[in-house]
């Protein structure tokens, strides 16, 4: 039921064959579900009666009349709450194999006219309403049509079809598939008016078709070169279950420990969970089996491993939850309800659990455990290492790890370090691959594009044009005031936005009210508090990303790793520069204990990889800003859109 003032999933669907078949029925149950699913439990509309008793019921015949029928129609597909609905969502199979999905825009004008200022300017742009040459412009001329019943212009049905194929793709993640087939069309199924049939002659965005009734044969046409007639039903399954949530882990964290989350795992994400429950449920006879499973930020490591701890726990198993990341650990304490006890240190796990005492152990963040648990902050204790601590206190023991983020000296298991660790310990390694992004939206541009960026072989920014963009909004400036502003309006407007940078900086003060982060004359801001801030108004360091009150600190890799905002600030220093062909080493602006590392080839690549990390902590969009004037070049070169004043 909806709540809130915000609209329910409206889940109305069937195959077309019996939308056919069943038509006054079904349209009493679309009724029904819309009524369920509206924030304030309205009925629908006469409009909306007969949109689906003749609109849909046409859409719907024309499948079945070319064999069709097991197409599933989608009727008033809310992609997301804050979005009017799609009149029809078909879900089925491609001609040429591999799921195909169509959004069909519906309109039961019966007569429409060219978009004319001497009809009246509503609707028309500003530019347009100004005029005195009673002539249109460019954007007006081909976007806009004059609806006479409405005595208004209005969108060429086509621009809302575009709209809506990009809300497909920017809110599910089947669309990142390039083996998944999308299209949109508009139908007009009253306009049989042979004046009003140039409006299937214009074409405002590439690729989608305007229909009418006069010509019925090619929508069929259409509808025929984009399915076959293969049962749909894992189609429509998609459509249901791989919603991409655009939801912040860390706001979600009980739903997610207690089952009711809004998130949904798809794919391997799925197979992972299942797989690895199966072992906690009927554990190997032979070696002891150990998970690992592998990605990138942003792949949804954090989330399967959440996953796993409720269902552990809701099917009565003894699981725990440990972390090299201290400031994701206690994010994911704080947000688990009466959980908390289940998230423990390295350091409890090794001195208070027994061999095999917990069922499953999660390992979240492994690539930042040191060789050994740590005594206090600078020593390692002697005996186990930390994979043994783990892989011996568990039946089923799971690490997830990102050799890509690993940053300093004491972080030395790599991927492949530590599978070799857990053979030595006469145990089976169980490898899982997670290779598609989650967070930022689900852009796997923007993911490639930093990947290539930092390993020094930068690609362009490919962000799309209108017809078919990227979901995720890259920037960089050449003003850390701007970046500010910018970032700030986002958090005025609701969101989460949160500024870090590199560790190019001296650490003097601890309470987060001194502007040690100065990367330009004029503009200077603190480093996020240590765990005792002085002021009530300074988040503690491990809460710095979540607590309100963090966007006034800037954020270091300490404090983003492993936690995620929907807008973030990165300010690159001088540490690492662009220098034409490559990235530069500077090590007099290293001023973290990276430093340490004597090579200048690993503490190049760490101090990528710091970058890496603070770049895909948002889930919505990025800004970045480089001091040195050469790395903002390299930015512009890139064709990365520069902020504007």
């Amino acid at each position: 039921m909806a709540s809130g003032g915000t609209w329910a999933e409206l889940e109305a669907y069937w195959p077309a064959e019996e939308m056919v078949r069943d038509r006054e029925r079904l349209r009493g149950k679309i009724a029904e579900c819309y009524k369920a699913a509206h924030p304030a439990q309205q009925e629908p509309s006469a409009g909306d009666m007969t949109s689906w008793s003749e609109s849909v019921y046409e859409v719907a015949t024309a499948l079945k009349d070319r064999g069709l029928g097991q197409v599933w129609v989608f009727v008033e597909y809310r992609v997301h709450p804050q979005m009017n609905p799609i009149d029809v969502v078909l879900a089925g199979h491609h001609p040429s194999g591999g799921l195909s999905f169509a959004a069909i825009e519906l309109k039961q004008w019966g007569s429409i006219d060219r978009p004319d200022p001497a009809h009246g300017t509503k609707g028309l742009c500003s530019a347009c309403k100004r005029a005195t040459t009673g002539r249109l412009c460019d954007l007006c001329s081909l976007d806009r049509v004059y609806a006479p019943f409405y005595s208004s212009h209005k969108k060429h049905p086509a621009v809302q079809v575009r709209d809506n194929v990009e809300a497909l793709k920017r809110h599910h993640s089947m669309f990142d598939d390039r083996y998944v087939h999308l299209v949109g069309a508009s139908y007009l199924h009253n306009l049989k008016d042979s004046q009003s049939q140039w409006i299937s002659q214009v074409m405002p965005r590439p690729g989608i078709r305007t229909f009418t009734a006069r010509h019925p044969a090619k929508l069929r046409d259409f509808l025929q070169a984009h399915f076959s007639s293969e049962d749909g039903a894992d189609a429509a399954e998609a459509m249901l279950e791989r919603r991409r949530s655009t939801t912040l882990l860390t706001s979600e964290i009980g739903s997610v420990v207690n089952g009711y989350t809004r998130f949904s795992l798809v794919e391997n994400q799925l197979q992972a969970v299942s797989s690895i429950m199966e072992s906690v449920r009927k554990p190997s006879v032979g070696l002891k089996k150990v998970y690992v499973v592998r990605g990138r930020a942003g792949t949804g490591k954090s989330l399967v491993a959440l996953t796993l701890l409720g269902d552990a726990l809701r099917d009565g198993y003894e699981a725990r939850f440990v972390s090299g990341g201290v400031a994701s650990r206690e994010n994911f304490r704080r947000g688990a309800k009466g959980h908390g006890k289940k998230f423990m240190t390295l350091n409890k796990v090794a001195d208070s659990l027994e061999s095999g005492e917990v069922d499953i152990l999660l390992c979240d963040e492994a690539h930042r455990l040191s060789e050994r648990p740590m005594k206090g902050s600078f020593y390692m204790r002697p005996g186990e290492s930390s994979v043994e601590v783990i892989v011996s206190r568990a039946r089923v023991p799971v690490f997830f790890i990102d050799g890509d983020q690993r940053l300093f000296d004491k972080e030395v298991w790599s991927e492949e370090l530590l599978l070799e660790e857990i053979m030595k310990l006469r145990a089976e390694v169980v490898p899982i691959d997670f290779d598609r992004p989650l967070r930022s939206v689900g852009s796997s541009t923007f993911d490639t594009w930093v990947k290539h960026l930092l390993l020094g072989n930068p690609l362009p920014w490919r962000a799309g044009d209108g017809t078919d963009s990227d979901p995720f909004e890259l920037y960089y400036t050449d003003s850390a005031p701007q970046m500010e502003k910018f970032l700030q309006s986002k958090l005025d407007s609701g969101a989460s936005a949160r500024m870090t940078a590199g560790m190019c900086w001296e650490w003097s003060d601890t309470t987060g009210t001194q502007p040690d982060v100065a990367p330009e004359p004029g503009w200077a801001r603190p480093w996020n508090a240590e765990d005792s801030p002085q002021s009530a108004d300074v988040p503690k360091r491990h809460f710095w990303a979540t607590d309100p009150g963090g966007f006034n600190q800037i954020g270091c890799v300490h404090t983003a790793q492993g936690l995620e905002y929907e807008w973030g600030g990165v300010i690159m220093g001088l540490d690492l520069t662009w220098g034409g062909n490559s990235w530069l080493l500077d090590r007099q602006h290293v001023k973290s204990k990276a430093i340490r590392i004597s090579s200048d080839d690993v503490l190049t690549q760490r101090i990528r990889n710091a970058y890496g990390v603070l770049m895909t902590r948002s889930i919505r969009g990025t800004v970045l800003y480089a001091v040195d004037p050469a790395t903002r070049q390299l930015f512009a070169d890139l064709g990365v859109p520069k902020l504007s004043t």
